[in-house]
């Protein structure tokens, strides 16, 4: 590849993402960061089996909404919820959907890059610049580029504001609960561009697309994906209670071990309620919430002795002035 098809363009970038969100745990501060602060041009949201999604749409701006474009493939409120029981093993085919549809849109749109994370997930720019102007950035010769993600770490099981409650993360993915191999940004024009899996895109060939990754940059990544994930507590017991309709041959085949535990005792818990049993609220009692919040903070707080003191970093997001930018 020669020098001149390596360069970068000077202009601000259009960028969308797209997303499956089911029972977001703050859509309005999710929505309003990424549109008002990370200069995010349009948001793609599938939104699943969420019954109060309507009362919070109402709560944003207009000038945020004119940015959103809401699809509802599934019953919301007192509906039957036409998602599948086992949730895990399907769900990826969804997201798969949603950003071969998103891509098309951005096409039209003249949107220059398309990202897919989750309503658990936030845009992080250590030095504050908006999105566009970081993936501007990207040389021309590149059609792909991996953002590294990093955990939110909470203080307590009692975090209910996951988003603007958290002050730190783990940067070390060797000890993440969840995923470590971040996620891609598509240029949108690249029209062989395929998802493969919600992590990347690759072409028509199932081959890698042209591809940069922003954490080999020389002073470290200008972006990152910070992943709130299983909170708050609330949200993790309702996930993983679902889930505990997995089959244990399903189960096996995770390879994060908190998803397994949590599933684990989730079944244990179902099959306890469905004999009817009580759930006692005693100390070691396994289905006491006092427990189940225990098992949440052995992974999710700096109770979790595989998180060392070294791989945390404090993250600073200036909240109040986002919340001010949407009124």
């Amino acid at each position: 590849m020669d020098q001149a098809s390596l360069s970068a363009p000077s202009s601000k970038a259009k960028v969308a993402i797209v997303l499956l969100s089911r029972r977001a745990p703050d859509l309005k501060t999710w929505l309003q960061y990424h549109l008002d602060y990370m200069g995010v041009t349009h948001v793609f949201m599938d939104v699943e089996d969420s019954p109060h999604f309507d009362e919070a749409w109402q709560t944003l701006s207009q000038a945020d909404k004119d940015r959103v474009s809401v699809w509802k493939n599934s019953p919301t409120g007192d509906q039957a919820d036409a998602r599948p029981v086992d949730d895990y093993t399907t769900l990826q085919a969804r997201q798969l959907s949603a950003m071969r549809r998103a891509k098309t849109a951005s096409k039209q749109m003249g949107i220059d890059w398309l990202l897919h994370i989750d309503d658990d997930e936030l845009l992080y720019a250590p030095l504050q610049r908006a999105i566009g102007e970081i993936l501007a950035t990207v040389p021309n010769g590149f059609d792909q580029a991996y953002l590294p993600n990093i955990e939110a770490v909470y203080d307590s099981a009692d975090v209910k504001s996951c988003f603007t409650e958290t002050s730190k993360v783990n940067m070390n993915r060797y000890t993440f609960v969840s995923y470590a191999n971040g996620k891609s940004a598509v240029r949108v024009a690249n029209e062989d561009a395929q998802p493969a899996g919600p992590h990347q895109w690759r072409n028509s060939q199932n081959q890698e697309l042209s591809s940069i990754h922003l954490d080999a940059e020389q002073f470290g990544s200008p972006v990152w994906l910070v992943h709130f994930e299983s909170c708050p507590f609330a949200r993790w017991e309702d996930k993983f209670w679902e889930l505990g309709n997995t089959s244990p041959a399903k189960v096996d085949g995770i390879p994060f071990k908190f998803y397994k535990q949590s599933i684990t005792r989730m079944m244990h818990c179902r099959n306890r309620k469905e004999r009817g049993e009580a759930f006692l609220e005693q100390d070691g009692e396994e289905c006491s919430q006092a427990s189940l919040k225990d098992l949440w903070s052995r992974w999710k707080t700096a109770q979790n002795p595989a998180i060392k003191r070294m791989d945390l970093m404090p993250i600073t997001i200036p909240w109040a002035k986002i919340k001010a930018m949407a009124l």
